[in-house]
């Protein structure tokens, strides 16, 4: 019965707060590509980056990445991006609005096993999931929190002066959340691998390749070569 109250009760908020206003993005030049404040989409390459900075290097998180949106998950998160979640969002959803609805849903798609994210120091490419000590199967959502439709009305619609934490909302935000972070295995976050992980302080960029709706898209001067290249940090 408390859940059937807590899922109309959010229902509500949602149909009330409206949604957070999106980003406006720049103009698309001749290479297909746009930014959505500190995100950059490269259409053509179906690719999104961003800049970020590592917080932690060692012990347990939630996330591998955060961008600016659900405060409270910052201090769980590992790498820190000065960009914000719904440009991040919004950013997903021009590459591939299925595949967004899907992230945004929680749904675990198969789709999202094929996004792939690599994380760049100083020539030094790593993927993701190489940073963190897991043996589940994980995608980009449990990498990076990508939102929720009961709750982004009021967190991403918030000033980043205010403190949720204070909120009315946010005991069942976190309640609700924590609970749809459990994987199958009854585990949630994972601890990063510090044989691999940059120093703390490192500034590195994000990059996202989503799998390309359109096969037959040649590629353009935002072209990148995606094989990793050996860390020469340790």
């Amino acid at each position: 019965m408390r859940k059937y109250v807590i899922v109309v009760f959010l229902c509500i908020i949602f149909v009330l707060s409206g949604c957070a206003p999106l980003p406006e993005p720049s103009t698309e030049n001749d290479e297909g590509v746009l930014t959505f404040g500190g995100i950059t989409v490269c259409k053509v390459n179906s690719e999104i980056s961003f800049y970020a900075t590592v917080k932690k290097d060692e012990g347990w998180v939630q996330h591998l990445l955060y961008l600016h949106g659900y405060q409270w998950l910052k201090e769980q998160s590992a790498i820190v991006s000065d960009a914000r979640l719904p440009e991040l969002q919004h950013a997903f959803a021009v590459l591939d609005w299925e595949l967004w609805d899907e992230l945004w849903q929680g749904i675990d798609s198969e789709k999202a096993y094929d996004v792939r994210i690599y994380i760049e120091h100083e020539g030094a490419r790593v993927e993701a999931k190489a940073l963190v000590n897991t043996a589940d199967e994980i995608h980009v959502g449990d990498m990076i929190f990508l939102g929720c439709p009961y709750f982004d009305a009021v967190a991403l619609g918030t000033a980043a002066v205010v403190d949720c934490t204070l909120c009315p909302v946010f005991p069942l935000e976190q309640e609700a959340l924590n609970e749809r972070f459990v994987r199958e295995n009854r585990e949630s976050g994972y601890e990063i691998n510090t044989r691999d992980m940059f120093n703390v302080g490192s500034r590195v960029e994000v990059i996202i390749k989503v799998p390309k709706c359109d096969k037959g898209t040649g590629l353009l001067s935002c072209e990148r070569d995606n094989n990793p290249v050996p860390l020469s940090h340790n």
